[in-house]
Order: C-alpha cells, then structure tokens, then sequence
C-alpha cells in the first residue's frame, strides 16, 4: 500500500550531508511506489532555487574540491522527485532572510509557508521526517 513520506528539510547543499541523504531517500521512497511531500526550511532555501554558475575560471577552488562539491548538488534530484510526482514546497520567509526570494525556482518548485503549505504537508502525511542539524 502506498504512504506519503512528508520530510522536512533543514540544511542545504554542501552545509553537510543532510540535504543530499533527504533527497536520495525521497528518490528512493517515490522509487517503491510512495508519494513524497518537501518542506525546505531554514537553508535547505538555497535549493530550490535555479543555479546560477560562474562565468570563467575564477572559481576559486580547487579541481579536487570541485569534484568532491559537484555530485553533493541536489538541484537535479529536486527537480527529478518533482518529475516524478513530489510535491515540493520553501518557506518565503528564509528566501527573503537569505536574499534570494526572487531568484527562479527549480521547475516545479512552489512558494510557501509554514501556515499553508507545511500544515497541509503535516495533515497529509503517514510518515513526517525532519532532517538537519
């Protein structure tokens, strides 16, 4: 039978491995048949939004770095848990604390609020997962 997994994401890309576990586990759960529910909360923001990378060579870092960083990247698993039927949503109120409420969200992505969106998450849950640190 199929459940709705609702996990509630605290931390972004590269912070640590948080962002990179829930995302592979939304994947996972979607992969055995379940529906996935994301609230992006504090700086798990950052992800929903479209990257934006640097013109050039002037990174900064160094290639071994970059290899390590690149892969832990979950702008391409959101957008896939989306395709694949997730329902994803941030909290307005961390964009706008982080100055990037206007930038463009990842395909699929949906404004939110803990008020809305989070307590429709919770109300339509089986199983409610907070993960970050």
């Amino acid at each position: 039978m199929s459940k709705t997994l609702t996990i509630m994401l605290l931390s972004g890309s590269a912070e640590n491995e948080d962002a990179e576990f829930a995302t592979r586990l939304a994947q996972a759960a979607q992969g055995k048949g379940h529906k996935v529910q994301m609230y992006l909360f504090g700086n798990a923001v950052n992800i929903s939004k479209k990257e934006i990378p640097i013109e050039g060579d002037d990174l900064h870092i160094q290639g071994r770095l970059l290899d390590h960083i690149e892969p832990t990247k979950c702008f391409d698993r959101l957008a896939d848990i989306i395709a694949n039927g997730g329902d994803v949503s941030t909290c307005h109120t961390n964009e706008h604390a982080r100055g990037i409420e206007s930038r463009e969200y990842v395909e699929g992505v949906k404004w939110g609020d803990v008020g809305g969106s989070f307590t429709k998450y919770l109300m339509t849950s089986d199983v409610l997962l907070s993960v970050g640190h």
